[in-house]
């Protein structure tokens, strides 16, 4: 661990030109997770003999171009062949040989001992949305990334682009530790320059937060409980030293936790489109991401006050500009495109 103003210029400097020769050489995640054994009926077979049709020469050739693709997923019939996006090869994959692509239910993954319902699914972020919401944030260099639910590791690979002093994930799955380590390791060797980052197994609800300055990221991770243990831990941070702390929740189902806190408030929310190559590898084509910060005195930006609107209970939240979250004064609407 390192505390705040234990990186001097001369380090920030130096991360600051790793995070830029690191995103020089970017090249920009997907592969199934094992499924249990179980009887198989007609309509499985039958639907699983129509998607290996269409993933097969030549048909795949038409039916997973990028245009045709984006055309017919939507339509009646064609989830069969292309799913919800999340289980097909990311293109983040394909271009590092990495393997964060896929989606496990929540029935294969573990539950925290703290939490008050199921375990969440795992689902890989888009890579351009986690970008464009690091931009959001002042400078880096100062700060370390903190992935709670890291699964397989694409967002720390990701946040590793930029010049954080470390960036850690934390995630409760043994086997998605794993994977996790193994993706690190891969795009280690091919980019060695960007940010370094690590990963531990461990309870989000009660992983002790570093010294120094945070940046916090959560993408849907958990429930109601654990999210509010986390609130808990943030607030015990910022009130053991002076430093600076940002949340950026992706898809923030539980944001009302992180609004009702006295220690947080808001910086920034936008609705942010996936990039144009990321479009049908996931459910949606666009994503909300609000942003909290605390012990910073930093404006919030244009935007920042939209009301979150739970539109499928612990699965997704919308960004409702128009609405104006309690307590913040009203602003202009806040959508950006990836």
């Amino acid at each position: 661990m390192r505390t705040r103003r234990s990186s001097s210029r001369t380090f920030g400097s130096a991360a600051r030109h790793r995070a830029s020769t690191c995103r020089r050489s970017i090249v920009h995640c997907h592969a199934a997770y094992p499924k249990p054994l179980r009887a198989v009926s007609l309509k499985d077979s039958i639907v699983s003999g129509m998607r290996s049709v269409g993933r097969r020469p030549p048909f795949s050739l038409l039916l997973f171009h990028p245009d045709v693709r984006r055309s017919l997923q939507l339509l009646p019939g064609f989830d069969v062949i292309y799913g919800n996006g999340w289980g097909l090869t990311h293109p983040f994959d394909t271009l590092n040989g990495t393997e964060t692509s896929g989606y496990i239910p929540p029935e294969q993954l573990p539950n925290s001992p703290f939490s008050d319902s199921r375990s969440h699914v795992y689902a890989g972020s888009q890579p351009s949305i986690v970008r464009a919401a690091l931009r959001e944030l002042p400078p880096l260099s100062n700060f370390t990334f903190i992935d709670l639910g890291a699964g397989k590791g694409r967002t720390l690979i990701v946040a590793s682009e930029f010049p954080f002093q470390e960036v850690v994930g934390v995630e409760l799955s043994s086997p998605l530790v794993a994977m996790a380590q193994k993706n690190l390791t891969t795009f280690r060797r091919q980019h060695p320059n960007c940010a370094p980052a690590r990963i531990e197994n461990g309870d989000a609800a009660v992983f002790p937060l570093p010294a120094g300055d945070l940046v916090i990221f959560l993408y849907n991770p958990f429930g109601e409980a654990v999210m509010r243990m986390v609130v808990t831990n943030m607030e015990v941070a910022l009130r053991a030293e002076r430093r600076r702390l940002f949340v950026v929740y992706y898809n923030p189902v539980y944001g009302a936790s992180l609004d009702a806190s006295p220690w947080l408030r808001r910086y920034y929310a936008g609705t942010i489109s996936y990039a144009a190559d990321e479009s049908g590898f996931g459910p949606d084509d666009a994503d909300p991401v609000v942003i909290w910060q605390g012990g910073s005195t930093l404006a919030c930006k244009a935007g920042a006050d939209a009301a979150i609107r739970v539109t499928m209970p612990g699965i997704r939240a919308e960004l409702d500009p128009r609405v104006f979250s309690a307590g913040m004064r009203p602003s202009s609407e806040g959508r950006i495109v990836g």
